[in-house]
């Protein structure tokens, strides 16, 4: 049975806008976001045999380091609403037999009751169109004493990965800061409460924000970063607004390597970041 898309906006977004910028960059988002990752997978702590749903899974790749984990008797769904990164991830991960990826609006998608036993995502959660809604579907596939474990972002003043670049950006825009709220976006999970309230309401039990300190690093040259902080982000997506001339935009480019260059230690450029890791049963 075929499940119609509902969130139109996101699947746009992630299909025909940003999608294609995270299949090019996707070796080098997961480089970034590995400390981050390596946290969530010790929270989860997913076992042999477990059957695990990873939601957003993006390119693929959280749902292979868990189909290692679970062995040849457990398996791992990756669903995501981007055909394009899911076509990565089929490229990539195809020979993986306890492993499948399912395109799909987990809002609304007809899991089987109780069919999971660990539901993870790395950033893939603060995009719903109906939050409500889709953690209510979440909860319905979870087993009874099933685990649920995702990582969201917080407080964007707290994330450098997210400021850094931003800042030069608005200053040249002559622009405030965008705005941040519960809209569908990367921070739309960023207050506590409402991560409680939406849990909550949807059945969860034993709900726990823990609020960490961490930090996104990369090898990468300061020319590179540059060009991903450009494409990627608060700051990619206000320039997608404005019809700039080259000239302009050179500027802004060789501001924000000048500001990876001084963030760049031993060859590697470092950002601050603050993450909610969020757990729950059924």
């Amino acid at each position: 049975m075929a499940y119609k898309i509902i969130n139109n906006e996101q699947s746009e977004f992630w299909n025909k806008g940003i999608g294609q910028k995270w299949v090019d960059e996707d070796e080098s988002m997961n480089e970034r976001l590995s400390n981050l990752t390596e946290e969530l997978f010790l929270k989860s702590n997913i076992k042999k045999d477990d059957k695990v749903l990873d939601i957003g899974c993006g390119g693929g790749q959280t749902s292979f380091e868990a189909s290692k984990l679970v062995g040849s008797n457990g398996y791992v769904v990756g669903a995501d609403i981007s055909k394009i990164l899911l076509e990565l991830a089929e490229r990539k991960y195809s020979q993986i037999k306890n492993l499948e990826f399912k395109y799909c609006d987990v809002q609304n998608y007809e899991f089987k009751k109780n069919e999971f036993n660990k539901i993870i995502s790395r950033f893939g959660v603060m995009f719903f169109e109906n939050p409500f809604a889709a953690f209510k579907n979440i909860y319905n596939s979870l087993k009874y004493n099933g685990f649920l474990n995702f990582v969201c972002w917080t407080n964007v003043m707290e994330n450098e990965f997210f400021t850094a670049a931003t800042n030069i950006i608005i200053r040249h825009l002559n622009k405030d800061f965008p705005e941040i709220t519960r809209s569908p976006g990367p921070l739309a999970f960023s207050d506590e409460k409402y991560i409680n309230e939406i849990l909550s309401y949807s059945g969860f039990k034993n709900i726990n924000v823990e609020k960490v300190y961490s930090l996104i690093t990369t090898n990468d040259s300061a020319e590179k970063d540059g060009e991903l902080l450009l494409s990627i982000g608060l700051g990619g997506r206000l320039l997608a607004e404005e019809n700039l001339s080259d000239k302009k935009l050179l500027l802004i480019k060789d501001e924000i390597v000048n500001m990876c260059i001084e963030r760049q230690k031993d060859g590697k450029i470092t950002y601050k970041a603050c993450l909610n890791y969020v757990s729950a049963t059924k």
